[in-house]
């Protein structure tokens, strides 16, 4: 069976730009170099946030608390957005005017290779610990993941 080879078939398009968050300054610092980015190519700007349930609200505890976890999930999930929502003025006072978000209940890789499938035509810009050996192999990397498994291109800033 003969290797498979990547074809250059012409340009690509580029839309938008997806960016995910997680809340930290690290993924913030790719922001002014997206903001850059969009105003030069004249892309929209989708910041993206996945959430989920911490692994420690399904166990641990004294093992009689009871935890509503419709309203915790709700919670969560508030958070997110307001917190993309300041995001988005932050970009928009930087003049990027073309600018959305989408949260998402899941796994950060997982969610924004599924993003990137369903929004066709955008580039995802993150930032990256830079993280090497035994610390990446314990701690795994949502970059290295989305790098190696989304269809679309992938720009990764290391912080300073």
């Amino acid at each position: 069976m003969p290797p498979e080879e990547g074809t250059a078939d012409g340009e690509a398009v580029l839309k938008s730009i997806v960016v995910p968050l997680d809340g930290s300054e690290l993924a913030e610092s790719v922001l002014p170099m997206v903001a850059g980015l969009a105003k030069k190519l004249n892309l929209a700007v989708v910041l993206f946030r996945a959430y989920n349930l911490p692994y420690s609200v399904y166990g641990g505890g004294d093992g009689y608390s009871v935890i509503n976890f419709d309203e915790l999930i709700a919670e969560i999930r508030d958070e997110a957005r307001e917190y993309l929502e300041k995001k988005i003025a932050e970009l928009k006072k930087l003049g990027i005017e073309n600018v959305s978000y989408i949260a998402r209940d899941g796994f950060s890789s997982d969610e924004i290779i599924k993003i990137g499938r369903e929004t066709p035509d955008n580039l995802i810009a993150m930032c990256s610990h830079g993280r090497s050996g035994v610390k990446r192999w314990v701690l795994g990397s949502v970059t290295e993941t989305v790098v190696r498994h989304s269809e679309n291109p992938v720009t990764v800033l290391r912080p300073a």
